[in-house]
């Protein structure tokens, strides 16, 4: 038996698996590429529709949680407690529409509301406030104002009485004289806007008594809560003594209910029997917010509601509004000084 020569046998199965290959056309091979690829674009495709319909379910229920009046009005508590309670008279717009609120996947509640003052009875709008609230009770915030004058227009500041910071005066107040040259030139078809500090620490009644009889309005008081014992406590200073630090604000009520608030816009200087009802709101709304929130301040509030529950609640200023030469009397009475106008606005007292 004669044998096949060994190159001979490796082309013969060559040849044999040649003839066993199928034969694909041009045609045939760029049918099956499209093929496959569209059935990647279907697949890919299918996935973001999915993606799609789960995260708009997913948003839709979060607004459904979020709107609901109990969850909302304890974003517009945040904002009004600390915001309020730390500025002169500054208020923030108390709207519960869903139009100022959003809330993001990662359940950050964001609000973007007006800040406002009170010029005789008017609501002056001064700026904007855009808040955030986390799910983890982090509270943020920051006011963009809108003044109407390039150079500002913010109520001034309240100095510390003289007795807390064992000085006296030395200095001419040339802020203060400017602004009772404005008082005296603006005529009565008008209201304004007036800080106005106490030579002596008071409490929020006495201080009311002091001004029941004047035709004016009090849209925030300074508290005294102990900063200036403080080692790191933070101050300015027009003078040797006259101390500015920052403080608390004791506000007109506010309560909030499960579904809704109350709130007032003035104390009303013949209310001075029910000013205790007012503090008392007060110490439980910076209890609340040291307890629920997050923010920047907490640790120095902790501080001054223990100073507040030892030495109780004493003021030593007031943001006033009212008819100018009203205003104007304030000036002449011995137990304020530091003075300062703030908005004036044409004639709107009821």
């Amino acid at each position: 038996m004669s044998k096949i020569p060994h190159d001979e046998e490796r082309v013969f199965q060559e040849d044999d698996f040649e003839h066993q290959r199928p034969e694909w056309g041009h045609q045939q091979f760029r049918r099956m590429v499209w093929k496959t690829r569209w059935k990647f674009f279907l697949n890919a495709g299918g996935a973001l529709f999915l993606v799609f319909l789960v995260y708009h379910i997913y948003v839709s229920a979060l607004h459904i949680y979020f709107d609901q009046s109990k969850v909302r009005n304890h974003f517009m508590r945040s904002i009004i407690s600390v915001v309020e309670m730390h500025g002169d008279g500054l208020r923030v717009e108390k709207r519960i529409s869903a139009e100022p609120f959003e809330v993001t996947p990662f359940l950050t509640q964001k609000a973007n509301l007006k800040i406002y003052r009170h010029v005789g009875s008017w609501e002056v709008i001064t700026g904007e406030i855009q808040a955030k609230l986390s799910i983890t009770g982090k509270f943020t915030y920051s006011i963009t104002n809108t003044g109407a004058y390039m150079n500002g227009n913010n109520p001034g500041p309240f100095y510390l009485p003289y007795s807390l910071v064992e000085g006296k005066s030395d200095h001419n107040d040339s802020e203060e004289n400017s602004s009772l040259k404005r008082l005296a030139e603006i005529d009565d078809g008008h209201v304004a806007e007036m800080s106005l500090s106490l030579k002596n620490l008071a409490s929020p009644g006495q201080l009311m008594k002091l001004l029941s009889d004047y035709d004016v309005a009090v849209t925030a008081m300074p508290i005294y809560s102990g900063e200036f014992t403080q080692p790191d406590a933070s101050y300015s200073r027009a003078g040797m003594y006259d101390y500015n630090v920052p403080h608390l604000s004791l506000k007109p009520l506010y309560e909030f209910h499960e579904n809704g608030a109350r709130w007032f816009n003035y104390f009303i200087p013949d209310d001075a029997g029910q000013m205790q009802d007012q503090v008392e709101a007060m110490l439980t709304e910076l209890k609340w917010m040291i307890n629920h929130l997050e923010y920047n301040g907490a640790a120095q509030d902790k501080q001054r509601l223990a100073y507040l529950e030892k030495n109780g609640v004493q003021v030593y200023g007031a943001v006033v509004t009212g008819p100018v030469r009203e205003l104007e009397k304030l000036t002449k009475l011995a137990e304020f000084h530091h003075f300062q106008l703030s908005r004036v606005e044409v004639w709107n007292w009821d």
